[in-house]
């Protein structure tokens, strides 16, 4: 997965009121981390974030920071957003190694049409997202799985799901994904 590139500037003064001002400006504060390193403050253009997101429509694109201290590759951790008007307020970033694994959560996609829906039923979503271990390069957008099969009353589970390529599911439990639920039948 290439990394999209976003441009942004060294912040120096902190709180509320830089924060109000930087907003005001057209920017957003973010911060970039990494555990044990110290926290790199910056402001960015919230523009430039959400083109690249609605581009790639993966909560999981790696974004590329160019800072005044070189180019960081960035998982975005957390977004704030004003709970009016859905604006961006505050980004934090975590810096990745591309030679270490991350742990990421990733959609799951239902693929075909389960038997018992041909039969009657009704495909109910259990999990919509599993965590997923590789390393920031093969990041999946999605993970497909094939609920052909399923019978009504049956459950399919992780443990029938192929991890993509590189990548692994942390989990040391099997654990339920989708059912098929029948009619109701009156006693």
């Amino acid at each position: 997965m290439d990394a999209v590139n976003i441009s942004s500037e060294d912040r120096s003064s902190f709180g509320k009121g830089s924060a109000r001002k930087l907003r005001a400006a057209g920017r957003i504060p973010a911060v970039v981390y990494r555990g044990g390193a110290a926290a790199t403050h910056i402001s960015i253009d919230p523009a430039e974030l959400e083109t690249a997101f609605r581009k790639t429509n993966n909560r999981n694109t790696l974004v590329a920071i160019e800072a005044s201290g070189g180019k960081q590759v960035c998982l975005v951790k957390e977004v704030q957003r004003n709970p009016l008007s859905q604006a961006i307020v505050h980004v934090d970033f975590f810096e990745v190694d591309p030679a270490e694994d991350v742990r990421v959560e990733v959609n799951l996609v239902p693929v075909g049409t389960a038997m018992g829906v041909k039969m009657g039923g009704r495909l109910r979503t259990l999990r919509r997202t599993v965590d997923v271990v590789c390393k920031p390069a093969d990041i999946p957008a999605k993970i497909n799985a094939d609920v052909s099969e399923v019978e009504v009353g049956r459950f399919y589970k992780l443990s029938n799901v192929t991890p993509p390529a590189g990548a692994s599911f942390p989990y040391s439990y099997d654990f339920n994904l989708y059912t098929v639920v029948g009619k109701r039948v009156e006693a």
